[in-house]
């Protein structure tokens, strides 16, 4: 998909309708579009949220696939307390690290970016970047499943029939969650399970990145 077929896939995703801005972490760095939506529940209008979401980080090459071959491609979500610009600064700045090397980083559920909250913003205490299945959605993970109408010519023909052997592209997002000190260190030690078991039970709001850090 290109940046607006993404961004029409990506409008039946988000809560209402988004802003979109180009992004960059610095002038050498590429440039990637952002979504945002800034969120006022009616039930508790004293907590605003807001939700960005990038909108071509799947031009990202990350040599994935899907059980049937298809090539698997990322748009990266993350939600935050407040309204300002930091979600979308974080994406950005998370697609950008997994650019620079989607090999070592790849754009998957498990994989750590840290040091990532530091980069965007300073008081920041949840400092690392954690890829997780997303879990915004009740129905489940969404995707977009892409066919090409000129399928691949297979390789072994000589001649102009076209054989459709590819089975296309699959995009689908992944949430970025971010973690403090302790809460990295516990992931790196214990694995994610115990990370998850201790945050939900001290009722942790993932999505405040200034938490005050708790001993875990």
């Amino acid at each position: 998909m290109n940046e607006q077929e993404t961004l029409v896939w990506v409008k039946d995703l988000l809560p209402g309708e988004p802003q979109v801005s180009s992004r960059q972490v610095g002038e050498s760095f590429p440039s990637f579009e952002v979504a945002e939506i800034f969120l006022v529940d009616d039930a508790t209008p004293d907590r605003p949220e807001t939700v960005a979401m990038t909108l071509n980080a799947s031009q990202i090459e990350p040599a994935l696939e899907t059980e049937d071959g298809s090539d698997l491609r990322v748009e990266l979500l993350t939600i935050t307390t407040g309204h300002s610009s930091t979600a979308a600064e974080l994406v950005t700045a998370a697609a950008t690290m997994i650019a620079e090397n989607p090999g070592a980083r790849s754009p998957q559920p498990g994989t750590f970016l840290p040091q990532l909250g530091p980069s965007v913003d300073s008081s920041i205490t949840a400092k690392h970047g954690l890829l997780v299945v997303p879990f915004v959605w009740e129905e489940g993970v969404p995707h977009a499943h892409e066919v090409t109408s000129g399928g691949k010519r297979s390789a072994q023909t000589a001649t102009s029939d076209i054989e459709f052997t590819h089975p296309g592209r699959l995009t689908v997002p992944a949430q970025l969650i971010m973690l403090t000190d302790a809460e990295y260190d516990l992931a790196l030690r214990e694995g994610l399970g115990a990370v998850q078991t201790a945050m939900a039970e001290q009722a942790v709001n993932l999505n405040d990145l200034w938490r005050v850090p708790a001993e875990l």
